[in-house]
C-alpha cells in the first residue's frame, strides 16, 4: 500500500473507495511501458508484469500501464489484503473487476482512464461515474441473467464501444491471452500512438497526452489542449504537469519510430 499512501484496513466499501481513488491518482494509464516491454521482448509479445515487477517499475520508471497491467495487478493487491473479487470480461476484450462485499457485487475499473473513483453499485441501480463531461454508465441489460452493459460518453457523444458483460461469470487472466496477444501486435491501437493520462483530483483536473497533444480536462467540464513540438517539450510536460519525471518518454517515441509512427506528423483531436 506504500505506493498508494494508504494504511492497511479491513476490506470494506469505504476502504475500497479509498483504494480506487488513490489508484487513479497514482498510476498513470499509459502505453510508454507497453512500448518498452515490447522492445525488451525483441518486438514480440510480452507477459503482464508480476505484482512485484509492476510496483518496482512504478518506483523506478513511474510506469502504470493499460487495462490488463493495471487491473490484473489491482486484483492481486485486493486479494492480498482480504477482498473477495474476480475479473470479469467486458465486450470480449476489456478486463474489469467485480468485488463482493456483504453479498453485493460492485464493479471497479482502474484500467480504462475512466472516472471510476468509487465502486459502482450496479446490480440494483442505474449507475453513472463521471468527471466533467466524461461519463460512464453501467446499465442493466438482462439483470435477471446478470447481464449488464458499459457505455461511455464524452461531451455527450458515445466514446468507444458498448461493452456487454455477465457480472457473475468469473474470468481468469489466461482467458484474456488471445486479446492480449492481439493488443501487442504492431498495428494495435496502443502500439501506434503515445498515450498517457492521470487524474489529479486535488487539482480538480485530469491530464492527458495523445501523441504531441497535451490536454487538461477540469471537473467543471472545461478543457484545454496544447500542441507540443518536440520530444523534449513532451518530456517536460510529463515531468512538470503529470509529476512523472522518471517516465522514459523519449525511449517510447524511439520505439514508435521503429514502427514507422511519427507522433508529430499525426493529426490528433
Amino acid at each position: 500500500m506504500d505506493c498508494l499512501n494508504l494504511h492497511l484496513e479491513k476490506p470494506t466499501y469505504h476502504y475500497l473507495e479509498q483504494i480506487c481513488n488513490a489508484q487513479l491518482n497514482t498510476f498513470p494509464f499509459e502505453n510508454i511501458s507497453k512500448l518498452l516491454y515490447f522492445k525488451d521482448h525483441h518486438y514480440n509479445n510480452f507477459e503482464i508484469p508480476s505484482f512485484e515487477l509492476f510496483t518496482k517499475n512504478f518506483n523506478k520508471y513511474n510506469f502504470g500501464g493499460t487495462c490488463y497491467t493495471l487491473n490484473s495487478n489491482l486484483l492481486v493487491l485486493l486479494r492480498g489484503i482480504g477482498f473477495d473479487c474476480y475479473h470479469v470480461m467486458l465486450g470480449e476484450e476489456h478486463m474489469g473487476i467485480i468485488v463482493k462485499i456483504d453479498n453485493e457485487r460492485f464493479y471497479i475499473d482502474c484500467g480504462a482512464a475512466a472516472p471510476f473513483f468509487k465502486p459502482v453499485r450496479f446490480e440494483n441501480f442505474k449507475n453513472i461515474s463521471f468527471f466533467g463531461k466524461d461519463e460512464v454508465f453501467i446499465l442493466p441489460e438482462e439483470p435477471q441473467r446478470d447481464r449488464y452493459k458499459y457505455v461511455r460518453y464524452t461531451n455527450g457523444i458515445q466514446s468507444g464501444k458498448t461493452w456487454h458483460f455477465d457480472s457473475r461469470k468469473e474470468a481468469k487472466v489466461r482467458d484474456f491471452h488471445d486479446v492480449i496477444e492481439r493488443s501487442n501486435k504492431p498495428n494495435a491501437p496502443f502500439m501506434t500512438i503515445l498515450r498517457c493520462q492521470l487524474y489529479q483530483t486535488r487539482k480538480q483536473r485530469s491530464v492527458s497526452l495523445v501523441n504531441n497533444k497535451f490536454g487538461i480536462r477540469y471537473s467543471n467540464g472545461e478543457t484545454s489542449v496544447k500542441t507540443l513540438s518536440s520530444s523534449e517539450e513532451i518530456r517536460a510536460v510529463v515531468s512538470e504537469e503529470f509529476m512523472l519525471p522518471k517516465l522514459p518518454i523519449k525511449d517510447a517515441i524511439d520505439v514508435l519510430k521503429t514502427l514507422n509512427i511519427d507522433i508529430f506528423a499525426q493529426s490528433t483531436n
